[in-house]
């Protein structure tokens, strides 16, 4: 059976992953002119095939890409669970087994994976305001984790068991807009360049706003409606009204816990850390 390349994009959530799956869409002429089929959300949600199924169909990586020679995934949704606190390996406790059995039922596939990590401490408050957003919790971030400090998490753990049957491409969300270029030429081979699309996606949500939502309660009706209505009213004009729920001890804790373990990704095997070039 003929291999071709695949670029497996598998997250992480709340890294700006949303960005890039735009961006890489509207570049879809682009990525056809050089021979890249691309098969993000909108082919693999909702109206489309998601990949579980087209693999249960036996579809190989060649079929995906139909007339292509290189294949582009972008799901981060195949990783299941985003946090379990109280889990062994906190950060997607089940990703890299899931991985493993998608890259395993992926014939005709030279998979790279690739992968965004952030700071534990904004990551979580962002994953707390999509549940509040969406109605599926309300009793602040200490509720919400368990009690599990920030400082705590490692994502190389993570990405040293998706080492272990995979290369992979790590980079961090903060450096996401200096590292794209980086991205682009992993994915897409030397020399490719993407432009990418203008602004935030997905734009941030103010701790007022979260404030008045925690009040309604997870059982409030039409949760998101409700949402997109406090956001309106409690808008975020400045960095500070963003919700940050975290006093400065956990924040500079975090941080401090987090540059250390980027230094860890950087030395795991078959890992390559994008990093921004050194001033």
């Amino acid at each position: 059976m003929k291999t071709i390349p695949v670029s497996l994009h598998i997250g992480a959530h709340k890294t700006a992953s949303t960005h890039l799956q735009k961006t890489l869409e509207a570049a879809a002429e682009q990525l056809a002119d050089w021979d890249v089929c691309f098969l993000g959300p909108k082919s693999l949600r909702k109206d489309g095939v998601p990949l579980n199924k087209r693999l249960a169909r036996g579809q190989s990586a060649p079929d995906m890409a139909g007339d292509c020679d290189e294949l582009v995934i972008s799901e981060e949704n195949l990783m299941g669970p985003q946090f379990r606190p109280k889990s062994r390996r906190p950060l997607y406790p089940q990703g890299a087994k899931k991985i493993a059995d998608i890259t395993d039922a992926l014939t005709g596939a030279d998979v790279t994976l690739y992968m965004a990590v952030r700071d534990p401490a904004t990551w979580l408050a962002s994953l707390y305001a999509h549940a509040v957003f969406n109605g599926l919790a309300c009793d602040g971030i200490d509720a919400f984790t368990e009690g599990r400090s920030p400082d705590t998490l490692r994502w190389s753990d993570l990405i040293a068991e998706l080492a272990q049957t995979n290369r992979v491409v790590v980079w961090s969300q903060e450096d996401y807009q200096i590292v794209f270029p980086q991205i682009v030429e992993h994915m897409l081979g030397e020399g490719a360049a993407l432009d990418p699309i203008e602004g935030h996606v997905n734009s941030s949500i103010s701790a007022a706003a979260i404030a008045v939502l925690e009040g309604q309660g997870a059982d409030r009706p039409e949760p998101q409606k409700s949402a997109r209505i406090a956001k309106a009213q409690y808008p975020v004009r400045d960095p500070s009204d963003r919700f940050q729920p975290w006093p400065r001890k956990v924040l500079e804790a975090s941080r401090a816990a987090y540059l250390a373990d980027l230094n860890r990704i950087m030395d795991l095997e078959n890992v390559t850390l994008l990093r921004r070039p050194a001033s």
